[in-house]
């Protein structure tokens, strides 16, 4: 796929100052893929060869469907399974007497997690180098609602790669500014939501949202991804 995290401006995922950025570049790249399979890549037999060997996992299969080509998905499945039932048989290896039994095999791979997270591998090293050396991303990257918790420590760890000591000091300082931020909103709801159940509140008014979607909120922040409705409950 031609279409990679390098030619995705990163500014652009910056300027909506929404929720966490690298989640929203994420869900990006996710959807690119998602929307390449189903398309452009039927007729790429390299890719085919790719998505036979390893497949897609639960929740990429359910965004396939959601695209509304289902013989896009059939195609794939067809020479998916094909391939399975080609591999199924595999001869047994050599082993000791007394070696320990294998593993049992689970069927874990995705194409297009494997291709997000290739082209993710480096994104904290893009974010925290533009940070360095321009002003303006610098002035907008401050300006951000929050980081997720897992998205702060990856750039926490891509600046001292990327970065001087002491910018990297600075970057991970505003870094943490922007996290604390949702923490300090969360915690706090959190707390409201523990205190309904405290009999002194018993017959008082209905919480508001964000008191009520607190555990969920607190979740996908410590996480970094959004719970499925079926998740919620």
């Amino acid at each position: 796929m031609k279409e990679s995290i390098y030619t995705i401006p990163i500014s652009e995922v910056f300027e909506p100052k929404c929720g966490c950025p690298i989640c929203a570049l994420y869900n990006q790249l996710e959807t690119r893929w998602v929307e390449y399979i189903t398309g452009a890549a039927m007729m790429e037999p390299d890719v085919r060869v790719e998505t036979n060997k390893q497949g897609f996992c639960l929740e990429h299969f359910e965004m396939m469907l959601a695209q509304r080509n289902r013989l896009s998905v059939a195609l794939v499945l067809q020479t998916r399974l094909a391939h399975v039932d080609e591999t199924l048989i595999k001869k047994p290896e050599k082993r000791s007497l007394f070696a320990k039994p294998p593993e049992p095999v689970v069927e874990s791979s995705c194409f297009v997690c494997a291709q997000i997270n290739r082209e993710f591998f480096r994104i904290g090293d893009n974010i925290a180098s533009l940070w360095g050396r321009d002003s303006d991303f610098k002035a907008l990257y401050s300006e951000q609602e929050f980081l997720c918790l897992p998205h702060y420590r990856a750039l926490s760890d891509a600046a001292y790669k990327a970065l001087k000591p002491t910018e990297a000091e600075i970057f991970v300082a505003e870094s943490a500014r922007l996290t604390r931020n949702k923490l300090k909103k969360i915690k706090a709801d959190v707390d409201s939501f523990c205190n309904l159940f405290d009999y002194r509140n018993a017959g008082k008014t209905a919480p508001p949202p964000e008191v009520s979607g607190a555990i969920e909120a607190a979740i996908e922040y410590l996480l970094g991804e959004a719970l499925t409705d079926e998740q919620k409950g």
